[in-house]
């Protein structure tokens, strides 16, 4: 059932019945968007005497406004009679920048990396501290505040979340959208495989639908992968400190062969590393290694934790037993 906008504006001054409230409350929670718009319209009503602008000729001069920003926004026509009420949420909205900015199309701030960089960190308005992936795009509301914290994101970040108990932080993705208090977490999409990572660090997550429906609370440790292709949720638990170590720009091999380090390692440095041994292909490790790092050293560190030599001749390395 579509949502009654003339209810805001009987709300704006105060003429609800109990009834038409709780519809009202109901719309509010639907969503971060309606949060939101909920509460500028609360901001108005506190700060402004919405009887001071009911007359005739203001309501006719705003009449036509309003019809046309609602049906554009929702393809909703609102009954004559109702839309007195209407009329009087576009003149107060007028009268208030803050509220105009949440009754027109959100202005976003975007932070896009290329693939030369490899983390930026962002600090936002409420004190939430986001490190932003190589090759990720974060858009940021340009009215971005401690009652508007909507953001999207694209490719891989992690967020350190300041807490606020009465306005969550929202994440958007293509295909999942995330809700936190005070918290710390990791996301990662995957425009390719249209798939959504989302690791829990500390504090409490909710994974929502693209409809902001409920979908899972996520606890500390956790890494839940939301498959849109197949619409299947799967959840694991992981080492944090391994999924989000590359905000610390490090390397960490969690029991990986030597294998699939010197793969990594032959990308990064682009180089040819060529491993002599089956056996020592298959062998794993467990270690942090720091991306500023030299190769060289990073030779040395593999030496000094399994029985290895390696010749450097340009950009062929030769490691063998």
């Amino acid at each position: 059932m579509e949502f009654d906008y003339a209810l805001l504006a009987k709300y704006l001054i105060g003429s609800l019945s109990p009834e038409e409230m709780e519809e009202v409350l109901r719309w509010r929670d639907l969503s971060a968007e309606n949060e939101v718009v909920f509460s500028e319209v609360l901001r108005l009503r506190l700060s402004w005497n919405a009887a001071k602008y009911a007359d005739g000729e203001r309501i006719d001069m705003a009449l036509e406004k309003v019809n046309v920003r609602i049906n554009r926004a929702r393809r909703y026509r609102i009954a004559r009679s109702l839309l007195k009420y209407a009329a009087i949420i576009l003149l107060f909205v007028s009268f208030s920048a803050v509220g105009w900015n949440y009754f027109k199309p959100e202005t976003y701030v975007t932070i896009a990396l290329g693939d030369s960089e490899s983390v930026k960190k962002v600090t936002l308005d409420d004190g939430s501290v986001v490190w932003l992936r190589g090759n990720s795009v974060l858009k940021i509301p340009q009215s971005f505040s401690a009652v508007n914290r909507t953001v999207s994101l694209q490719g891989e970040a992690f967020f350190d979340v300041a807490k606020n108990a009465q306005y969550p932080l929202y994440v958007s993705t293509n295909y999942v959208n995330i809700k936190v208090l005070g918290t710390a977490f990791n996301v990662k999409t995957d425009e390719k495989h249209q798939n959504v990572e989302t690791v829990l660090a500390r504090g409490k997550v909710a994974l929502l639908d693209k409809q902001w429906n409920p979908i899972l609370d996520m606890s500390p440790g956790e890494k839940v992968t939301y498959d849109n292709n197949k619409n299947e949720y799967a959840t694991e638990v992981v080492d944090v400190n391994v999924c989000t170590a590359w905000r610390l720009n490090q390397f960490v091999f969690e029991n990986v062969t030597l294998r699939e380090i010197v793969n990594q390692l032959s990308v990064k440095f682009n180089v040819n590393i060529n491993l002599e041994s089956t056996k020592l292909a298959q062998r794993k490790f467990r270690c942090v290694i720091n991306e500023d790092e030299s190769l060289p050293d990073i030779l040395k560190l593999l030496k000094y934790l399994a029985p290895i030599q390696y010749r450097i001749e340009g950009k062929e390395i030769f490691i063998y037993e």
